[in-house]
């Protein structure tokens, strides 16, 4: 026991270096169950499907389905408002065109030469 006490360890108790890869293997455990939940690997009954499950899945896919056309509605309707405000604009490259300023008042003006009268 006295090389323990030689090292940067020095005066930690002898169960530190059994616990320490324990405690690293209980986190890449519970690491690997996160990101297989989150992946959708695993989960309630993935893997045995009941008949009723069927009827549930045909259920959802029907509720996003009409999400689904909903959505398509919305982007039309943005859509139709996007053409409509280019057109009152002048078109799509209004927007990255310079827009046009008045000069203000009371402040230099620039030339045509690029100088300050």
């Amino acid at each position: 026991m006295a090389l323990l006490d030689m090292g940067p360890f020095g005066g930690a108790p002898w169960w530190v270096f059994l616990m320490m890869p324990l405690m690293m293997l209980a986190m890449a455990l519970m690491m690997w169950l996160m990101m297989s939940m989150m992946m959708g690997m695993g989960g309630h009954g993935a893997s045995d499907r009941s008949p009723d499950s069927s009827a549930a899945s045909r259920g959802e896919q029907a509720a996003a389905d009409s999400e689904v056309a909903s959505l398509r509605r919305q982007l039309a309707e943005l859509q139709e408002r996007l053409a409509a405000v280019e057109a009152s604009r002048g078109g799509p490259d209004a927007e990255t065109s310079p827009p046009i300023v008045a000069p203000h008042e009371g402040g230099p003006t620039v030339s045509g030469k690029g100088e300050v009268p």
